[in-house]
C-alpha cells in the first residue's frame, strides 16, 4: 500500500521544486530601455503608456534602482503582493523607483485595484500588451528589479515575497 504512493508523491515533489525554481530568476531577459529620458508620471494615478513611453521612463530613472511590478486587478497573487510593494515603495522612497504596470486589464478595474491597495507610486496602463511582451513576461504578477544602469537583475514570477524583494533591493543599492 505504501509503495503505491511513492511514485505520485515523487512526481508531485519534483513538479513543485521545478515550479519553485521557475518562480524566481536572477537574470530575466535581455531587455534594456533605450531612447530619450522622460520623467516619472505622477504617483497614485494610472497613466496610459506605450512601450516607448515605458522605456523613456526607465531611461529617465537611470542612476537609481527600479522595481517594475506587472499586475492585473483580476490576479489573486497580485492582490496579495500589492500591500508589500506599497510598503517597500514607502520604505525605499528616494532610493528606489517603483513603477506598476497594469496589463490585460480594463482601466476602471485597474483604478479600483489602485484605490483598494492605496498604491502611491506611478502606475502605467499597458493596453496593447507591448510592455509585457518587451519584458518577456510569462505570468501574472511578475516583479522586475533593474539596477542603476537599467539592466534587469531579477525577475520574480508569480509573486514576490517581502524577504526576496528586500534582499534584491539591498543588492541593487550596493551596486
Amino acid at each position: 500500500m505504501r509503495s503505491r504512493w511513492r511514485f505520485p508523491l515523487a512526481v508531485a515533489l519534483l513538479a513543485s521544486s521545478l515550479l519553485a525554481g521557475c518562480a524566481t530568476s536572477s537574470a530575466a531577459t535581455d531587455f534594456v530601455a533605450s531612447g530619450p529620458p522622460a520623467p516619472l508620471p505622477r504617483g497614485g494615478v494610472l497613466t496610459d503608456a506605450s512601450v516607448e513611453d515605458f522605456e523613456a521612463i526607465l531611461v529617465g530613472a537611470r542612476g537609481r534602482p527600479v522595481v517594475v511590478n506587472v499586475w492585473a486587478s483580476w490576479c489573486p497573487p497580485c492582490r496579495s503582493e500589492a500591500p508589500l510593494l506599497e510598503r517597500a515603495a514607502n520604505d525605499f522612497e528616494g532610493e528606489v523607483v517603483f513603477i506598476g504596470v497594469a496589463s490585460r486589464d480594463r482601466r476602471g478595474a485597474a483604478e479600483g485595484f489602485m484605490d483598494r491597495y492605496e498604491l502611491s507610486y506611478p502606475n502605467l496602463l499597458d493596453t496593447s500588451g507591448d510592455i509585457r511582451s518587451a519584458l518577456g513576461m510569462r505570468a501574472f504578477p511578475t516583479t522586475y528589479v533593474f539596477d542603476r544602469d537599467g539592466r534587469i537583475i531579477a525577475a520574480d514570477v508569480g509573486g514576490v515575497s517581502e524577504q526576496t524583494l528586500a534582499a534584491q533591493l539591498e543588492d541593487s543599492l550596493g551596486s
